[in-house]
């Protein structure tokens, strides 16, 4: 084979396997957008802020108007109770999903979704999407340290989680009572027998546990306690756009959350399910989002506060869910939790 046709030879076979999902969902779109008006509705099972989830489905509808969505907001157990047990009894109600990582993943391992291969994955960087085609992290959420900034001067700060196991700590200390995932993926980037001398360390530290991030940023705020051992990013700019005397500390490993989106193997309206996946991650949907203060990993959406500072993150891995109940029980035996 000569060099001429050595190079057509090997271009033919970049299109047929990069660009040949993309030709053929755009092929395909005139069917899917007609199929779409026959089936009308749509049911989005979402564990996003209401505020986020309402605006993408009212932008969704403003583009498609023929559609009647249906916007579910559930909470991370809530959603996995709801939809396993409405795939026991025989009904199948979504067509969309995205939830928080571990427990999409509760969802994912009972065969509850189907391939979607839009082409807007392409946009995506690899960590943030799975490799069979099932689904895509529609945001992502950062945990950092944080501080309130009327009562830490920023040469008392630590650089460090070992920092924090520094005696002049002690009490002064906020942290998630809900902190199953970020246990579980410390101890895999740091290895677990480091990542329990952390985890242990910290335990020794009279630590003032809350439930959920929205909460502990509030708290923090307020000034009850000077530092969190971890908080969203998002949610503390946010605060401190608000007036809030916060700020953000990214220790590493500055670990990412990541938050699916998939499309329901018995999707009641499937063809709206696959025009709304294509619409949350275009680049209308993720400046939407980004709008709100969420975390993209889309490439060529406004970066975040991390990402301009050219943070590294560790995506948490779903698979780690697989043992949760043995990383809950470790979790909670640790820093004595009920």
């Amino acid at each position: 084979m000569n060099l001429r046709r050595r190079q057509s030879f090997f271009f033919v076979l970049f299109v047929v396997f990069t660009l040949a999902p993309g030709v053929a969902w755009a092929q395909d779109r005139d069917a899917i957008i007609a199929k779409a008006k026959e089936e009308k509705a749509f049911v989005y099972y979402s564990t996003t802020d209401i505020r986020d989830g309402t605006a993408m489905v009212h932008a969704f509808q403003k583009k498609y108007p023929f559609i009647e969505p249906k916007l579910f907001r559930l909470g991370s157990t809530q959603i996995v109770v709801k939809v396993i047990q409405e795939h026991r009894g025989g009904a199948h109600l979504f067509d969309v999903i995205s939830a928080t990582s571990f427990q999409f993943y509760e969802i994912f391992k009972e065969n509850l979704f189907q391939k979607c291969e839009s082409p807007e994955r392409r946009a995506f960087a690899d960590d943030f999407k799975d490799k069979e085609g099932y689904w895509v992290s529609a945001y992502h959420n950062a945990s950092v340290m944080a501080y309130n900034t009327n009562l830490l001067k920023p040469a008392d700060l630590p650089k460090s989680y070992d920092d924090l196991l520094d005696p002049k700590w002690k009490g002064k200390m906020l942290m998630d009572s809900r902190e199953t995932e970020w246990y579980a993926s410390m101890l895999q980037i740091l290895g677990r027998e480091k990542g329990l001398r952390l985890m242990r360390g910290l335990a020794k530290q009279d630590l003032s546990f809350r439930p959920g991030r929205t909460l502990i940023t509030q708290v923090l705020a307020s000034g009850e306690a000077p530092l969190a051992v971890n908080d969203y990013d998002h949610l503390v700019q946010a605060a401190k756009k608000r007036g809030a005397p916060v700020e953000s500390l990214p220790a590493t490993p500055v670990v990412s959350r990541v938050t699916p989106m998939a499309l329901g193997r018995y999707a009641p309206h499937p063809n709206v399910g696959k025009l709304f996946i294509d619409f949350a991650l275009s680049e209308e949907g993720q400046n939407i989002l980004r709008g709100f203060g969420r975390s993209s990993a889309r490439k060529g959406i406004e970066p975040d506060d991390l990402q301009r500072k050219g943070i590294k993150l560790y995506v948490s891995d779903i698979s780690l869910a697989k043992d949760y109940a043995r990383f809950d029980k470790e979790f909670r035996d640790i820093f004595g939790l009920k």
